[in-house]
């Protein structure tokens, strides 16, 4: 299998003769714009040269088609040419989805000691909260009830129930930190 680097190599050529480009002047723009993509896109990025083969395509059509207004400014012509490959190379890369399945990546299990642990703390600070605390944190982490349908059982508004639910982890948090700082002791 031929690299596409290596294929597309005659075909430059024969656009540099019709366009009238020294190849030995491509050759350093080549370098220098390879340099800089790596510079931008980082040395181990496996489409440094695809980034420098579009780069350089769009600077022969442009020559071609003599879009170039200033011929003493080509290099930074092809320079600006590179950065628009280079922020469409990124913005690709930021559209593409990380990885091929549509599902969430599943988050590893607790051990059942980590488990129980964890409900006997649950269940230690949980009495120490308001009533409305409780229904609150019980309604929205445990039950994995909406948020609409806890705002209407609770005659909370959007804006309330975000200060409520806030306030609530904040004296869950509290309560929990305290109640491992007494259970850490114990544990030595």
């Amino acid at each position: 299998m031929r690299s596409p680097t290596r294929s597309i190599i005659p075909t430059i050529f024969r656009e540099l003769e019709r366009v009238a480009i020294d190849p030995d002047i491509l050759a350093r723009y080549r370098l220098k714009l390879r340099y800089k993509v790596c510079y931008h896109l980082g040395s181990s990025c496996p489409d440094v040269d695809d980034v420098v083969q579009e780069a350089l395509t769009r600077f022969l059509c442009a020559a071609r088609d003599e879009k170039i207004r200033n011929p003493e400014s080509t290099g930074a012509f092809l320079s600006g040419i590179c950065n628009n490959v280079i922020q469409e190379y990124r913005r690709r890369l930021w559209k593409e989805p990380l990885s091929d399945s549509d599902s969430p990546p599943e988050r590893p299990a607790a051990p059942e000691a980590d488990l129980l642990e964890v409900r006997q703390i649950i269940g230690v600070v949980m009495p120490q909260l308001s009533q409305r605390d409780q229904d609150l944190l019980r309604a929205f982490f445990l039950e994995e009830r909406d948020k609409e349908e806890i705002c209407r059982s609770m005659g909370l508004s959007d804006a309330q129930f975000r200060v409520a639910l806030f306030r609530a982890k904040e004296r869950f948090r509290t309560s929990y930190h305290k109640s491992v700082k007494r259970t850490a002791p114990e544990k030595h």
